[in-house]
């Protein structure tokens, strides 16, 4: 049983869940804002693997906030409908530890990706 100011309450996961949800708002915007035609580019000439290098390069922290927040917000979400589909509650651990092994494996591909380009 989660203690009174346990972590694993619902309120505490809403919370961060509502806060990674700010974060994308925030990082999706300077990420479209690197492929929209205010950059003066075409459209070709942003899915060029050179800009896609430049910008994944040179604004990593950003990809990397985008990448933590995206994964994490939507497995956990992912998570959540599962649980309210299902109505599995004595199962539930199950689910849970699924989702926390698929949220390590993307996590790492995606890591790995940033901190080799």
């Amino acid at each position: 049983m989660p203690g009174k100011y346990s972590l694993l309450k619902e309120s505490w996961i809403m919370i961060l869940m509502y806060t990674l949800a700010l974060i994308m708002v925030f990082v999706l915007t300077i990420h479209l804002l690197l492929v929209s035609p205010l950059t003066g580019k075409t459209f070709d000439q942003v899915l060029t693997y050179s800009y896609v290098l430049d910008n994944l390069t040179y604004y990593r922290i950003v990809f990397g906030l985008l990448l933590y927040a995206a994964v994490i917000h939507g497995l956990n979400g992912l998570r959540i409908v599962l649980i309210e589909w299902l109505h599995i509650r004595k199962f539930q651990w199950i689910i849970n530890i699924i989702i926390v092994i698929l949220m390590a494996i993307l996590l790492a591909f995606g890591t790995y990706t940033l901190i080799v380009l």
